[in-house]
């Protein structure tokens, strides 16, 4: 079971309880439905209620609606498993990426050491003989290969060479 980092428990909101995450994913909202799991650190939580709000979601766990019975949450990392999320084939997560071959024109240029988010688009960054970036964007990116464990890319040229 691979569990994969969704966000943090940054307080608590309300006298009710709602747990107050920041999510750091990419698809929270195939995360924080009703009746889905999510661990808190390593303890398993339902989802009984959530909403976005303000840039949070605001998520009632396992019926909880007591600030002092959630208090104690706040700080933990918060997890969902992979499989939870019913990928497709083709289907990927920027956790996927990492250590994947970058192929141009049918050679290697090095591995993805991380994803980073700018705001506008998110970008590869490639450990080589030195290190680049890559934005994760359609000019750039031809294909993403999960089996083979490779990107091609294409019009790099002012990038890397």
């Amino acid at each position: 079971m691979e569990k994969i980092y969704i966000g943090y428990v940054q307080g608590v909101h309300g006298l009710r309880g709602d747990l107050k995450i920041k999510n750091r994913f990419e698809r929270p909202d195939d995360v924080f439905k009703k009746e889905n799991t999510i661990y808190l650190n390593e303890e398993p939580h339902i989802i009984t209620n959530s909403k976005f709000y303000k840039g949070f979601y605001l998520v009632t766990i396992d019926n909880l609606k007591d600030i002092n019975l959630v208090l104690k949450y706040k700080g933990y990392d918060v997890y969902f498993k992979k499989e939870d999320l019913h990928l497709k084939k083709d289907d990927f997560i920027l956790d996927d990426l990492i250590d994947l071959n970058i192929i141009y024109k049918g050679k290697n240029y090095g591995k993805v050491k991380e994803v980073r988010d700018n705001s506008a688009y998110k970008i590869l960054l490639i450990d080589f003989k030195q290190k680049y970036m890559i934005p994760l964007i359609d000019e750039f990116i031809k294909s993403v290969d999960l089996d083979k464990r490779e990107i091609t890319v294409d019009n790099i040229e002012g990038l890397i060479l």
